[in-house]
């Protein structure tokens, strides 16, 4: 049985952003939502909605790389928001976080 990779998508509407994700969030489709996640953030005024409703399979090293985005965001001033599994939320809490991406 083989393991859907990861899919991303960005839509943007105004300053809004919406990242989205399905599969397995893998290293590599950590690389690739964490810039998006960060070119959406670089810009002043933006917000950020994190759709990750579609994962199925999160590495642990996803975790770290999510938090660092967090921070990342909330060092500019950028709101950032995440919408996930509760599988995937478990994850977050397991690791000590909460939905927002910040230390519980």
């Amino acid at each position: 049985m083989s393991v859907a990779s990861f899919s991303l998508s960005v839509s943007r509407l105004g300053r809004d952003f919406t990242i989205g994700g399905s599969g397995t969030l893998d290293v590599e489709g950590v690389r690739a939502l964490r810039q998006a996640i960060e070119d959406g953030c670089a810009e002043e005024g933006a917000a950020v909605m994190l759709d990750l409703l579609g994962v199925s399979n999160l590495d642990p090293e996803a975790i770290a790389a999510l938090i660092e985005a967090g921070d990342f965001c909330r060092e500019r001033g950028i709101g950032l928001t995440l919408s996930a599994g509760p599988d995937f939320l478990r994850v977050l809490k397991d690791a000590g976080y909460s939905e927002e991406l910040l230390p519980l």
